[in-house]
Parts: C-alpha cells; sequence; structure tokens
C-alpha cells in the first residue's frame, strides 16, 4: 500500500520547484528593474543598494537558522512560514512609498529566503525513497538556473510595458500560489522529525547568526567602502570576535545552528569542500558578463539577458538528468567531468572572448560549456551533500551547504571586483582576462580537489546509515 507521504512526493516535488524559482526572480529581477526604481525614487545609489546587498546579507546570514527550524519544527512548516516572510516583503516592495519601506520589504524577502530554501528539499526528501534522492535533487536544482534563464525575460517584459513595482507584484502572485497549493497538500502521519526536550539556545543562536551576518556584510560592501575602511575593519573585527564565543555556545547544543558532527560524514564533507570553488566559480560569471557586454560590446539591458540565458537554460536542463547519471556512474565521474569543462569555459573567455563584438562565434560556445559544466556540478554536489545524512538533519545539512555557497559566491565576487578595479571598456580588457585566469586556477583546484578525495569515498550503502 502506497503511503499519502510517497503519493504527494511528486506534487511536493513541483511546488518547492515553484518556490525555488522565485529566488532568481527576486534577485535578478531586482537588479534589471535598479534603474527604474533608482528613477522612481531619486534617492542617492549607495542607499538604493541596500535593496540589493540588504537581501543577500539577510540571506545568507539566517539560512542557517531556517535549516535549524526546518529540523526542530517540520520542514514543511517551515516552508509556508519562510514563504509567508517572502510574501510580506514582496507586497512591502510592491506598494512601497519610500526607499525605506522598500529596504525593509526586501530585507524580508531575504529572511523568508533563507526559511524555506532549506526547509523545502527536506521537504521533498522526506516524501522519496533514499534510492530516488539524487533524482529529486536534480530536479530541485534544476529550479535556480531555469529561473535564472526566464527572470530577466520576463522582468525586461515587465518594464516595457508597466513600472518597476509590477516586478514585486508578480513575485507576491507567485508566493501565494505556492502557499495556497502546499495548503492543499494533506499530511497524515509523522510529517516531522525533532529532537524532543531540546533546549533553544537564546544565546547562541543570534550571536551566531549576527557573526554569519557581519561576515557577509564586510564580503559584499567591503569595495564600495572600501577595504582597509573603518567601518569594514569593524565589521569584520566584530565578526571575528563574535565567532569563538558562537563555537563555545554551539558545541554543546542538542540541535546546533552549525553540526560540525555533519563533516564527518565523507560525501558531505567532500561535497561541501568541492563546492567552495565552483560556487566561487560559477557565480562570478554573472559579474563578469553582463559588466563586458554593458561596457565594451555596448548591449542593452534585455540583450544582455537574453545573450546570457544560454548558460543558466542548459544548466537546468541537465541538472534534470544527473539525478538518474548519478545512480548509474557515481559522483566522481560526473563531477569530474563538469570541473574540467569548468576549466575549458573558462579557458575559451580567456582566449576568444575579447573585444570583437562576436556573439555566436566568441560567446556562444563558451556559455554552452559553462551551462553544461554548472548542470554537471551544482546538482550532483547538492545530492552528495545529503547523500548519507540523516532525514532528521536534512535541514540543517542543506542550510551549511547553502551558507557555503553563498558566502564563496560572495566572496568570489569580492575578488573578482577587486581585480577589475575602476577600469572600463577596452581599457578593461586586461583586467577581464586576469578575472579569468583566476577563475581558471580555481576551477583546476576543484578538479583536483575531485580527484583526490573522491576515490577514498566508500560506496553509499542505504541500510548503513552514517559512515564515521
Amino acid at each position: 500500500m502506497v503511503s499519502s507521504e510517497s503519493r504527494s512526493a511528486w506534487p511536493v516535488l513541483a511546488i518547492a520547484v515553484a518556490a525555488m524559482i522565485l529566488l532568481p526572480a527576486a534577485l535578478t529581477g531586482t537588479t534589471i528593474a535598479f534603474p527604474e526604481i533608482e528613477e522612481s525614487f531619486g534617492s542617492s545609489r549607495a542607499t538604493l543598494s541596500w535593496i540589493l546587498s540588504g537581501y543577500s546579507i539577510t540571506t545568507a546570514a539566517f539560512t542557517l537558522l531556517g535549516g535549524q527550524l526546518s529540523d526542530r519544527l517540520g520542514s514543511r512548516t517551515m516552508f509556508i512560514r519562510g514563504m509567508f516572510f517572502f510574501l510580506v516583503g514582496a507586497a512591502a516592495c510592491t506598494f512601497a512609498p519610500n526607499v525605506g519601506i522598500l529596504i525593509f520589504g526586501r530585507t524580508l524577502q531575504g529572511i523568508g529566503a533563507a526559511l524555506f530554501a532549506p526547509a523545502s528539499l527536506a521537504m521533498v526528501l522526506a516524501r522519496f525513497q533514499r534510492a530516488q534522492h539524487a533524482l529529486a535533487i536534480g530536479i530541485w536544482a534544476a529550479a535556480v538556473p531555469i529561473g535564472s534563464a526566464l527572470s530577466p525575460t520576463l522582468t525586461s517584459f515587465i518594464l516595457e510595458i508597466a513600472e518597476w513595482r509590477w516586478v514585486f507584484a508578480v513575485q507576491s502572485l507567485g508566493a501565494l500560489g505556492v502557499i495556497l497549493a502546499i495548503s492543499s497538500i494533506r499530511v497524515q502521519g509523522r510529517t516531522r522529525s525533532r529532537v524532543e526536550g531540546d533546549a533553544v539556545d537564546y544565546w547562541g543562536i543570534p550571536i551566531g547568526t549576527t557573526a554569519i551576518g557581519l561576515l557577509a556584510l564586510g564580503i559584499v560592501q567591503g569595495s564600495s567602502w572600501g577595504w582597509f575602511s573603518l567601518e569594514t575593519v569593524l565589521v569584520f573585527l566584530a565578526s571575528v570576535l563574535l565567532f569563538p564565543l558562537f563555537l563555545y555556545r554551539n558545541k554543546d547544543q542538542a540541535i546546533p545552528l552549525i553540526d560540525f558532527k555533519l563533516f564527518s560524514i565523507p560525501t558531505f564533507s567532500y561535497a561541501n569542500a568541492v563546492s567552495l570553488g565552483v560556487s566561487l566559480v560559477g557565480s562570478s560569471v554573472w559579474l563578469l558578463w553582463p559588466l563586458h557586454l554593458s561596457t565594451v560590446w555596448d548591449y542593452s539591458q534585455i540583450q544582455i539577458g537574453l545573450a546570457i540565458t544560454p548558460t543558466p537554460l542548459l544548466a537546468g536542463l541537465v541538472s534534470l538528468g544527473t539525478g538518474r547519471w548519478v545512480q548509474t556512474y557515481g559522483y566522481r565521474g560526473i563531477l569530474s567531468i563538469g570541473t574540467v569543462l569548468l576549466i575549458i569555459g573558462n579557458v575559451w573567455f580567456l582566449f576568444f572572448y575579447g573585444s570583437e563584438v562576436h556573439y555566436w562565434g566568441r560567446m556562444f560556445p563558451g556559455l554552452v560549456v559553462y551551462g553544461i559544466a554548472m548542470g554537471l556540478t551544482f546538482a550532483p554536489l547538492n545530492s552528495a551533500a545529503l547523500a548519507e545524512v540523516p532525514e532528521q538533519l536534512y535541514g540543517r545539512a542543506n542550510a551549511t551547504f547553502l551558507t557555503g555557497r553563498a558566502m564563496c559566491s560572495a566572496i568570489g565576487i569580492a575578488i573578482l571586483i577587486a581585480i577589475l578595479g575602476e577600469s572600463t571598456g577596452l581599457e578593461a580588457m586586461p583586467a577581464f582576462r586576469n578575472a579569468f585566469i583566476f577563475l581558471a586556477a580555481v576551477s583546476v583546484g576543484s578538479f583536483l580537489l575531485v580527484l583526490a578525495v573522491w576515490k577514498t569515498i566508500p560506496r553509499y550503502e542505504p541500510e548503513e546509515g552514517i559512515r564515521r
């Protein structure tokens, strides 16, 4: 007899995918609408930049808390609550009378994303058999790149026919639809795994969240404040001082904010290590390509959106098939191919991507290679990270993985901003080449790490649980 949880697995996966598509819409859509928002309010660019950085910082800061709450209160519960925060934030942005309310709404969206993103995958995996987890994660992971492919075009279309507030109105409607859809699915029997009688660490959680948030703040704002400015130094110093206190509070908790015991699981530990470089490379190009297209090739915003669409679209489509490939060939082979393609993609852009405007001959082939590489690395790494994690730890494990990915993405962008400096147009070509040299080197490191560590991981057997 098929349980109600099993019957609901695919509908819940579809709902989780729809929710994850909202993440690139919230980020990319706001970036594209930024010029119109700036014109509408007439505020300084430094102030308005917080509608972008505020979202990123709060997401990085609260994702670990979202994972813990998912394990403590139940993934479905936290998924709905996170989507509600996201909905309220999007609505606040839609009707914002001033910049302050707009920034507040974006912050709420960031908190909502931090709550529902780790819960969404935990909610899905709790309904699938362990043997189907790689397949489910591949489909779930495809949502973000597919959303990244669709978001620029959709946002540009909205801005052509309506004002920028409709960008957030569409996000509100999407969040409302997700909440109604998940609420319509009946849940019977056990719906969550939790530690009974555990005490909440009312000191450690805010200390840890603040430490991570300050680290993210310093990384995101360092380039605009100045890396050696008083503000940046104080933010990093406060983060460094808080981390030891957080680690002291964290170590004896029944449900810690960061469960360091997870790193004793081989696939979790190695997947996180490889993901650091892959995430740094995969996120950094989203800064390089638009800057090059706008300042060197003189592309418009809608041309830029359409030009880079092949990469996220291919990444999403390839991700859909990685679950089957992992089940057949394992993680080492698919990650080796993916990281090699990342190297090839960066070498392509290093030697063939220049000042001459030739999209199909000089840019498109590199975008295709990058798209396939991202599809072969992002979803399998997420799958590998959770392959041997017990069900009751899915929320924390996925939150830890996503936080590491987000922090490395921010670090990569900060490094590239430093490499590019203030140069623009044709004068920036040497800096662009240096950036791709750096990304190629990181890709080589990721490939070598896969070769070095993955052969040492024992084959996973579901009945054996965690390998110590």
